[in-house]
């Protein structure tokens, strides 16, 4: 009860300040597609549509108040709209109809809202504010996990989250994925973070939530975790400007999760390189070789869910007979937007996110040696990071449409033209007449002009 009190508290405080600043509920969206307060409240949130209404009023809100510097149109930017398009386009020859309209319902609303979202967060204020939401919407389903798996090891398929079941944060593979995600935004905001006091206790707090958010992604047992994770600890060792430092905190965390995680961990991974006995691997390898023969012969996708139409079947052994399965999901992003969408939703689905790493690669260089504009050199690494943990993880794992891959490209957008405007400002400030000082809301802000208007 007072779990369900306080998240309706939550909840009306979003609407509450985004009332009288309009970007607020777009947080809100975002909190609430990320959290899920619906599955977790036990009265009133489970029985109201409270993404619609969220996300309604922030759209809404920025219509009517907010309308101010919309980005340049990219193919970064044009993706989400692209892929929100063409999923539309697939449900007329979807091959199972009633599963492809149920999954449809909620992956063209992230496909829309991740369009919508670089025309609402602007400012470096905005995006900070995102970047927390996000990181405190998850930390509240990865914190119980990583504590009660440093005090039970851990396991595979076991419910340590605040939800139950095999869906959402509750699957291992998605939770696992999102929290090595949330690791290179924790340590942005540990190291630019304004919106909350720079001092010892939250620079520990954020330190413990990327501990506990590693050893969160390592308790689940997902291989796929163990592959996102070492692909995520290279990188943010190659990037660091201190790797005597990085690789000192990285040695003490990958050695405490080592001394508390079970023996049944190791086990499992070592099942990476024998396949052929691991019945789940197997079934995955027999699903892609099925979806790249349903790929050549419905080259436009079978539309969303079309997995239910697989027929997969299993050399026997020994110890086994042959076997034949029905609808078996696809375990893997890619052959997720293959099989549903198609060859023109896999050219959609990588040019989101190539563009978006070449951008960001370029960005990082531009800005890195910038003092005003360092912090968007490592947001810039830390969303890179997110994405090649999702494209990675996300290989062994059916989450193309989950919002957060979609999230860290709009983000991609954000920030890249916060930096545009703000160099282009850096030009027009060199001239100290009023030009300099009327150009102000180029970054997202107000403007201390009288008469100014918000649209």
């Amino acid at each position: 009860m007072l779990r369900s009190i306080w998240l309706v508290f939550v909840y009306v405080a979003f609407l509450g300040v985004g009332a009288y600043t309009p970007f607020v509920l777009t947080l809100g969206y975002v909190w609430v597609d990320t959290f899920r307060p619906q599955e977790v409240a036990y009265i009133i949130l489970n029985q109201f549509p409270v993404a619609m209404i969220m996300g309604a009023g922030a759209i809404g809100a920025y219509l009517v108040f907010d309308r101010r510097n919309p980005p340049r149109l990219t193919l970064a930017g044009a993706a989400p709209a692209l892929m929100a398009i063409w999923c539309t386009v697939t449900l007329v020859w979807a091959v199972a109809p009633d599963q492809a309209w149920e999954k449809w319902d909620w992956a063209f609303k992230v496909m829309v809202f991740a369009a919508f979202l670089p025309y609402v967060i602007r400012s470096r204020v905005q995006i900070e504010a995102m970047a927390q939401v996000y990181l405190f919407a998850l930390a509240a389903n990865f914190i119980p996990f990583g504590v009660k798996t440093l005090i039970s090891g851990g396991g595979y398929g076991q419910n340590l989250g605040l939800t139950g079941g095999n869906a959402g944060l509750a699957e291992g593979g998605q939770l696992s994925t999102f929290c090595l995600m949330a690791i290179p935004i924790a340590y942005f905001l540990l190291k630019h973070g304004r919106l909350v006091p720079n001092n010892i206790v939250f620079k520990c707090a954020y330190l413990g939530t990327m501990v506990l958010a590693f050893v969160t992604a390592l308790g689940t047992f997902e291989r796929s975790a163990l592959i996102g994770a070492g692909v995520l600890g290279a990188y943010m060792f190659i990037r660091s400007r201190q790797k005597i430092v990085f690789g000192l905190i990285m040695a003490v965390v990958i050695s405490a999760a080592a001394y508390t995680t079970s023996s049944k961990f190791f086990d499992r991974m070592n099942t990476i390189g024998t396949y052929q006995g691991d019945s789940s691997a197997l079934v995955r390898i027999m699903v892609w070789k099925w979806t790249l023969e349903f790929a050549l012969t419905h080259p436009l996708g079978g539309g969303f869910s079309s997995y239910i139409v697989d027929v997969i079947e299993l050399p026997g052994d020994g110890e086994r007979p042959p076997e034949v399965q029905h609808g078996r999901a696809f375990h893997s992003s890619y052959f997720e937007v293959l099989g549903e969408q198609g060859f023109p939703g896999m050219a959609i689905f990588l040019l989101a996110a190539g563009t978006s790493l070449l951008s960001l690669r370029r960005l990082t260089k531009r800005t890195r040696n910038i003092p005003h504009l360092a912090w968007c050199a490592d947001m810039s690494d830390a969303l890179q990071s997110g994405i090649l943990v999702f494209m990675t993880s996300g290989a062994f794992v059916g989450i193309a449409f989950q919002p957060i891959f979609w999230y860290f490209i709009a983000l991609s957008v954000s920030v890249r033209e916060y930096v545009r405007r703000s160099q282009a400002l850096d030009a027009v400030t060199t001239d100290p007449g009023w030009r300099g000082r009327v150009q102000s809301p180029a970054l997202g802000g107000v403007p201390a002009v009288a008469g100014w208007r918000r649209k």
